[in-house]
């Protein structure tokens, strides 16, 4: 990097899980859209030490948005219009390591230590829509929950956080939800027969996942309440 001091400085920052990390600095890394929703989905069962090592699966779809403004055929209208497809096969997307290093700081466990490494499986999907990201996370559980049970557990870890919200079985999200916003909305069940937690998250890829978090971020190195400016209603319907 032509400015390694800056980048030595520099701190990676999704605020719901490192705003410490954050406070005075005055570089943040921006994270990753896939990454934003996934460890947030992710946070409080690992936090509370529910998730067996190497069985999470990430099975994510984002608008094609997320690929970003450069022209390519399958951002065409007419080619990602009312078709569906995977990506990145065989665990080639460049996010799959930042999410593996964000699940390294939430169990604080060495991932250069094969005997210790949260190997996942990341698997995204390009969605024909134009914006909005959901990822549907799979992974075994030591104990057995109910829907009720691991509802409350993660609207109870949530509780403060204004851009995260929990909704029970019930309510699937989706994510015209989250349109146009800093949101990150979320529905977490437990499959009893197979012991696997699956929990739905859902994020706007140019909100939560780019411009509202680096915004939320902004807010951080400022001073400033972490809202400002962003507490906007959905673009719905």
């Amino acid at each position: 990097h032509p400015d390694a001091k800056m980048t030595h400085d520099a701190v990676y920052c999704i605020p719901e899980v490192m705003r410490d990390l954050a406070k005075g600095k005055k570089l943040i890394a921006n994270p990753g859209c896939y990454p934003t929703a996934t460890t947030l989905g992710l946070y409080p069962a690992l936090k509370e030490g529910l998730v067996v090592e190497n069985t999470i699966v990430v099975d994510a779809k984002s608008g094609y948005t997320g690929a970003g403004r450069r022209p390519a055929p399958n951002k065409l209208l007419a080619e990602a219009s009312n078709s569906f497809c995977a990506y990145a096969l065989g665990g080639s997307h460049r996010h799959t390591p930042e999410i593996e290093q964000n699940i390294a700081y939430l169990t604080g466990k060495d991932l250069m230590k094969p005997e210790t490494w949260q190997y996942i499986n990341f698997q995204p999907h390009l969605l024909p829509q134009v914006r909005g990201i959901e990822v549907t996370i799979y992974a075994t559980c030591d104990k057995d929950f109910t829907n009720e049970e691991v509802y409350e557990l993660y609207k109870d870890f949530y509780k403060d956080e204004p851009f995260v919200k929990v909704f029970p079985a019930s309510l699937p999200v989706q994510t015209k939800w989250v349109y146009g916003t800093n949101f990150c909305e979320m529905t977490p069940t437990f499959d009893a027969r197979t012991h696997r937690l699956i929990v739905s998250s859902v994020i706007d890829n140019i909100g939560k996942g780019a411009a509202g978090q680096a915004i939320q971020n902004m807010n951080l190195i400022m001073g400033l309440p972490e809202t400002t400016g962003l507490m906007m209603p959905p673009m719905y319907p």
